[in-house]
């Protein structure tokens, strides 16, 4: 009998029969977002340290480039890109230092051709051969390099995580007030 009642008990305090359930969409409805606030905070977070970082001139050493797409899960319709990666070294207080970086351009809807794709790696890397390179290095840990760390990107994602937040948080007010 006292289980019945902590039961109900449980199920009124949650406003909706089912409470295990409900409890557990809720918990995953609240993750999504932090995630999204977590991986961009901790993102800002990075890219802030690493513009205190010294900075040292980097020579692009190769690069290699391939074609991907993204495809709509409505329309079916694909979206070719270009990715290029570029392989860098330099030295810092002497000790060699080495990485890459992903730079990618928008294609279209067709896929693009061997020659397109050779042509837009060729493109790529002349334009960071010609500009000149420098990358930050972690004094404390030198295999730790960030090439043009950027604060608007992690911004982004934690003004989105937040939107999303703010979203659910609402819906939820709303679903609640409605079993009322």
């Amino acid at each position: 009998m006292s289980s019945q009642t902590k039961t109900r008990g449980d199920a009124r305090r949650l406003n909706r029969n089912g409470g295990c359930m409900l409890l557990f969409g809720k918990l995953f409805l609240m993750m999504f977002p932090l995630l999204f606030i977590g991986i961009g905070v901790h993102t800002l977070y990075k890219n802030w340290q690493a513009l205190g970082w010294p900075e040292v001139p980097i020579i692009i050493s190769g690069s290699e480039a391939q074609a991907s797409y993204d495809e709509d899960s409505e329309s079916g319709e694909k979206t070719w890109s270009i990715d290029v990666r570029l392989h860098f070294t330099g030295t810092y207080q002497g000790k060699a230092i080495s990485g890459n970086f992903l730079r990618s351009s928008r294609f279209g809807s067709s896929q693009p051709t061997p020659d397109e794709v050779e042509k837009q790696r060729r493109a790529t890397l002349a334009s960071y051969l010609r500009d000149g390179m420098t990358a930050r290095v972690n004094p404390a840990d030198t295999t730790q390099t960030m090439v043009e760390p950027s604060l608007i990107g992690p911004f982004f994602m934690i003004v989105f995580g937040l939107i999303l937040l703010v979203f659910i948080v609402r819906k939820h007010k709303e679903i609640l007030e409605e079993a009322d």
